[in-house]
């Protein structure tokens, strides 16, 4: 997605975002949909788990970057494991572990 997907033509050129080098406006793209995550949850099943459990892909084809601290707790994780991520924070539902995730845009 794209910043003006986002924002209306005016609101690029009230807030100076129009001026933005394409990099920029991705970082705050990504910002803005961080933001707009923040309270609401995913409940998923697990689909595959990545580099070490550095990457973990949902049923829902969300993908969740792991924390290189918690990417050891991610990698014990499996197939079809139930999961909800709140607030940057993925948690396995049966064993109420948890890691720090970003959701990849």
């Amino acid at each position: 997605m794209k910043l003006d997907q986002l924002m209306s033509e005016d609101e690029m050129l009230e807030t100076g975002a129009a001026g933005l080098t394409e990099k920029q406006k991705e970082a705050l793209t990504n910002s803005a949909l961080r933001m707009y995550q923040l309270g609401q949850h995913v409940v998923a099943n697990i689909d595959e788990i990545k580099y070490d459990g550095r990457l973990v892909i949902l049923d829902d084809g969300s993908r969740w970057e792991v924390d290189s601290f918690d990417s050891g707790t991610a990698e014990m994780w499996g197939f079809l494991d139930k999961v909800v991520v709140i607030d940057d924070e993925m948690y396995k539902l049966d064993d109420l572990e948890k890691v720090s995730v970003t959701q990849e845009f």
